[in-house]
């Protein structure tokens, strides 16, 4: 086994072409490119721009980028947590729990027909999203908003469902036996032990929507990356450090925020 992966990851880097050695000589360019060209002023990447509006201005968006990312997050939630209970094949269980072949297909088509759609959300990836709701709503946010919320809201079916089938099966067959129904075996025996799994995944798809939603800017879905994108093509990269300095210290805040969370409820 280890030989055949062995194999396969030789013919990927064989295929893709993959060179240390071009990494190395291309280190000077890359160099130069960070430097910038002496003949174009501001075109190097440092010192970075310390100019306070801008600051402010940049800042101000990298809160719109946050608030993106928030309402993107809580849309994803709503839609993830009933898909990914008909994508996990032990709640469909508790779900329709008799065993007729009408019963076994029905499970089938309702799994399937889930991961279906949790697939394609997540298989597209949000700068195309993007692009779609641009298209539908326009220049800013609200594009942003939606082409995050939907591809995050596969990514957290795919693991919610994964958090779900790893459960312990016996509180389930006890609160079963008793007779209680399927809203009350999800709270009382699937929810307390999937909750810790929950709150790590969407802590961690925040964090990732915020720096995703850092580039959706670049297709006009608002946010800190419109500056980004306008400073990278205008040569000013002694602005986009700057820019890129707020985005690494918002996403080292909510990192920290994050681990709080993670001591105290998990």
């Amino acid at each position: 086994m280890v030989i055949i992966l062995f194999a396969i990851l030789l013919t990927s880097w064989n295929n893709t072409e993959m060179s240390i050695s071009a990494l190395v000589d291309g280190a000077g360019s890359m160099r130069e490119y960070i430097a910038g060209n002496p003949e174009i002023a501001d075109s190097g990447f440092f010192p970075p721009s310390f100019i306070p509006s801008d600051i402010q201005m940049y800042v101000v968006a990298m809160i719109e980028t946050l608030e993106m990312a928030l309402i993107a997050l809580f849309f994803s939630i709503l839609v993830a947590i009933p898909l990914s209970l008909l994508a996990s094949r032990n709640i469909l269980m508790i779900l329709l729990p008799s065993d007729t072949p009408f019963t076994r297909t029905l499970r089938g088509g309702i799994y399937l027909s889930a991961s279906l759609v949790a697939n394609v959300f997540r298989s597209i990836n949000e700068i195309i999203w993007a692009l779609f709701f641009v298209s539908a709503v326009g220049l800013g946010p609200m594009a942003g908003i939606l082409a995050l919320g939907i591809h995050t809201a596969g990514v957290l079916c795919k693991l919610l469902a994964e958090g779900n089938e790893a459960i312990d099966p016996g509180p389930v067959e006890a609160l079963s036996a008793t007779g209680a129904g399927f809203l009350k075996v999800i709270v009382y025996a699937v929810v307390p032990q999937t909750m810790p799994h929950f709150i790590s995944m969407v802590l961690y798809r925040f964090e990732s929507d915020v720096r995703s939603a850092s580039i959706l800017g670049f297709v006009g879905a608002g946010g800190i990356g419109f500056y980004l994108f306008d400073k990278i093509r205008s040569f000013e990269n002694a602005d986009v450090t700057t820019i890129i300095i707020i985005i690494v210290v918002a996403v080292w805040l909510i990192d920290k925020l994050s681990a709080v969370i993670r001591k105290k409820f998990i």
